[in-house]
């Protein structure tokens, strides 16, 4: 079964370098989605820049700080569309924890990404099982796209 995904992609910073297309994403999106079983969804992710997420941050969450991610999720249910959410990547926070975490870009953006779905899939990681459960559906879905496992 393969799910019918909409994406809407953007890229708010100048420097395109290290980022995931828009093709990749949307694979990711599918397999992701077509294992949760999942047959129409709307996602929007942007990148942006780490004064744009503190703002947002600040704004929404009233942490006075930047972040790697923010998601966001939107339930509807509208023409038979099921718009999920939006995630806001921080271009210049992924790239720096690449780099101090030892993974390439891409990997941690998968990851990223990954883990920012399975929030607004509403999984959670606010106590010791729920975290456990979150992380195994993380390595599951890297493995199948064909990465180790990001917690080794």
């Amino acid at each position: 079964m393969r799910s019918n995904i909409i994406l809407n992609y953007y890229n708010y910073c100048k420097n395109n370098n290290n980022l995931p297309t828009k093709n990749e994403i949307f694979y990711w999106l599918n397999i992701i989605f077509t294992k949760k079983n999942i047959k129409k969804v709307e996602i929007t992710i942007s990148i942006v820049k780490k004064n744009i997420i503190q703002k947002l941050n600040k704004k929404y969450l009233k942490i006075s700080k930047p972040t790697n991610v923010l998601s966001f999720l939107l339930e509807n249910n509208f023409l038979k569309k099921t718009l999920l959410g939006d995630i806001i990547l921080c271009k210049e926070i992924i790239e720096y924890e690449s780099i101090l975490q030892k993974k390439t870009f891409k990997l941690h953006y998968t990851h990223i990404i990954i883990h920012s779905v399975l929030h607004l899939l509403k999984y959670k990681h606010k106590n010791f099982y729920e975290a456990n459960l979150m992380e195994l559906k993380e390595i599951n879905i890297l493995k199948l796209l064909g990465h180790k496992n990001p917690y080794l």
